[in-house]
């Protein structure tokens, strides 16, 4: 199984497959059949999404996770040592939940943008490493100078902007930079 299959391998996808399996079983459809379908499902754009792999390093969009819930859920299908970018308005978040998957899986925590400081708080004990970035540049840079090979950099905000933009302009700045660290480092 690779990193991406580990990574978005999810509750629901299980709960999906079972239930594919039970249908062909009452259907006579061929395992085979199944099998091709579910992995060609394609993940949904900066939900759990599969970046780029950069010196050993790879790099996940999930800027759809603007919330805790939907953060915890990605931290549960990961498998390896996570760097973690989150942060924006924090101000409603209850990270509780949350603390027991940081602990376990995330190596160091690089948070975005101004308005963090319950973020911090919540995860200072949980995470040895927890750095500032002002943008998604900083942010890229600085979480790429943490990873070590085999890392999983995951920006994962938990959080909504608190810039005004939506998941969908975070994410794609997300990826602009991790491809533009992408080309400096193949130079």
């Amino acid at each position: 199984m690779t990193y991406f299959e580990e990574l978005t391998n999810t509750r629901q996808r299980q709960s999906n497959s079972m239930a594919a399996s039970i249908s062909s079983q009452i259907l006579q459809i061929r395992k085979e059949s199944i099998k091709q379908s579910l992995s060609d499902l394609n993940t949904i754009s900066h939900r759990q999404q599969y970046i780029a792999t950069v010196d050993g390093v790879m790099y996940y969009d999930d800027s759809r996770a603007e919330n805790v819930n939907a953060t915890w859920f990605t931290f549960q299908n990961i498998v390896k040592p996570v760097v973690w970018i989150a942060g924006g308005d924090d101000s409603m978040a209850d990270f509780r939940d949350l603390k027991p998957e940081v602990k376990k899986k995330v190596r160091a925590m690089v948070c975005i943008g101004e308005g963090n400081a319950r973020l911090k708080k919540a995860f200072v004990k949980e995470v040895d490493e927890v750095y500032e970035a002002a943008n998604m540049e900083e942010a890229v840079k600085t979480a790429a100078l943490l990873a070590a090979s085999d890392d999983i950099v995951l920006f994962s905000p938990a959080c909504k902007s608190a810039m005004g933009e939506d998941f969908a302009q975070r994410g794609d700045s997300f990826i602009d930079n991790v491809k533009r660290l992408q080309n400096e480092h193949r130079q």
